[in-house]
């Protein structure tokens, strides 16, 4: 290759536009909102859609249209179910956007989740809901989990009853973290997930 060649070809990757790179789903959310309007919004949705409506996939469906949602595309679903299937939606909320997945059995689930600030330091308003839905149907508490994966700490828990059937019923707070490395990056963003599942007999 001749000077002027490799003058030119020099010159075409100088003026080549740098790789795209997709925003860290982490990273702190812009114009955040107070933590407790946040919860407050989000605990309004899990209510009506995952409590109220589910397991009626038709209303909770119905739930998601009166709120102007939009689908999730596939993607976003894998990402959330990993290998389980379901399907979902994302809200356009006055405090943040809020994510609402379906996961079909055997473990049929209704769950919503938000990114948030630093978490919600007073949950006190979601287990007021939590106890109200529960009240005398014979749920008790869950071992608290803990774990990693995908660079991400979880602690969640909640509370399981079993239902006729055999199988069981539940309601989960889980809470997702970046591992320490993500978080000294800047990706200090926290996810909160409330879940309402039903297990089918058997369900592991």
């Amino acid at each position: 290759m001749t000077m002027l060649a490799l003058i030119l070809a020099a010159a075409a990757l100088a003026q080549k536009p740098p790789a795209v790179v997709a925003p860290s789903p982490y990273a702190p959310p812009v114009n955040a909102a107070g933590p407790a309007a946040q919860l407050a919004e989000m605990l309004d949705i899990y209510d009506s859609a995952c409590l109220r409506a589910f397991p009626d996939e038709r209303a909770v469906a119905r739930v998601m249209s009166d709120r102007g949602a939009r689908e999730l595309p596939a993607a976003q679903v894998r990402v959330y179910l990993h290998e389980d299937p379901g399907y979902g939606w994302r809200i356009a909320g006055r405090t943040g956007t809020f994510n609402l997945t379906i996961e079909n059995p055997p473990f049929h689930a209704c769950a919503v989740r938000t990114m948030t600030a630093a978490g919600f330091p007073d949950l006190g308003p979601y287990q007021a809901l939590a106890n109200r839905y529960e009240a005398g149907r014979g749920f008790a508490p869950m071992p608290p989990m803990r774990f990693t994966r995908d660079n991400i700490e979880v602690a969640g828990g909640g509370e399981q009853r079993t239902t006729p059937d055999g199988g069981s019923e539940s309601l989960l707070i889980i809470v997702g973290t970046p591992v320490a490395a993500f978080r000294q990056r800047g990706d200090t963003a926290v996810e909160v997930r409330f879940t309402h599942q039903f297990a089918e007999p058997g369900a592991q």
